[in-house]
């Protein structure tokens, strides 16, 4: 019995969570009999922690799972935490039960074609907002990894060249952190629109967006949507899932 456990990182704001779970059900739905079961396991703030999942479907007889982490760029959640908790549960089932249980973890879904989509049509309305602007294409990054920030400037250099318009990459934990970049442009005079690279406008999202606007006292700086829960997120993961895609490189750890 094979299982597909998707694994997201929980928000605060109770709608966000529920908005997600019915994108969710799309994908669930779009991938048919691929897979037996199928789980939602949330790394924070739920109940379905991802270890009471893994145990929920090992009861029903899975004995095959794909996990789908629902996050955009691989850092610690995606290469240590869900690693983590499933091994945990899974070698514990298999000690007791005798069985062999095929554990296969799918990459993340941020350098997809589909949201590479996405974020064409968010660079072009940068320009249709304020003509001539610098998007700066703004992601979570991570500190622990080397390889996101690559990635990020990689989609930054991809949409730049379809766009014609001038794509800065920048990230809220990285080395080269936003607001330097930002507050650099403000002193400079430069046109400027943030694209927030984030699944939803969270709890997040809104404290960057705060604390960009301090940034900048004449006039706000304006921001586009996050990816918004585009319906391209249940197609970029449903082809992951079909593909049963894994990361093909070995990541660098720097902390």
């Amino acid at each position: 019995m094979k299982a597909v456990i998707y694994v997201v990182h929980g928000s605060q704001i109770a709608k966000k969570n529920q908005e997600l779970e019915q994108l969710l059900a799309v994908t669930t739905q779009g991938l048919g009999d691929f897979a037996d079961l199928y789980e939602i396991a949330y790394l924070e703030r739920q109940s379905d922690t991802i270890g009471r999942v893994v145990s929920r479907v090992l009861a029903h007889g899975a004995r095959e799972i794909l996990i789908a982490p629902v996050l955009l760029f691989p850092a610690l959640h995606a290469l240590v935490d869900i690693p983590k908790q499933v091994d945990e549960v899974v070698a514990a089932e298999e000690a007791i039960s005798d069985v062999d249980i095929k554990v296969t973890y799918l990459k993340t879904f941020g350098d997809e074609l589909f949201i590479r989509d996405i974020l064409v049509d968010r660079v072009r309305e940068t320009q249709a907002i304020l003509p001539g602007a610098q998007a700066i294409l703004l992601a979570h990054g991570t500190r622990h990894f080397a390889e996101p920030a690559q990635m990020l400037a990689n989609i930054a250099a991809e949409l730049q060249k379809k766009t014609g318009v001038t794509v800065i990459a920048v990230d809220y934990l990285g080395e080269k952190t936003y607001q330097e970049i930002i507050a650099t442009n403000v002193v400079s005079n430069i046109k400027q629109v943030v694209i927030p690279f984030f699944i939803y406008d969270g709890v997040l999202v809104s404290k960057i967006n705060n604390k960009v606007q301090t940034l900048r006292q004449d006039e706000p700086i304006i921001f586009t949507k996050t990816l918004a829960l585009d319906p391209r997120i249940s197609q970029a993961l449903a082809g992951i899932i079909k593909g049963e895609k894994t990361f093909d490189t070995t990541f660098s750890r720097l902390t």
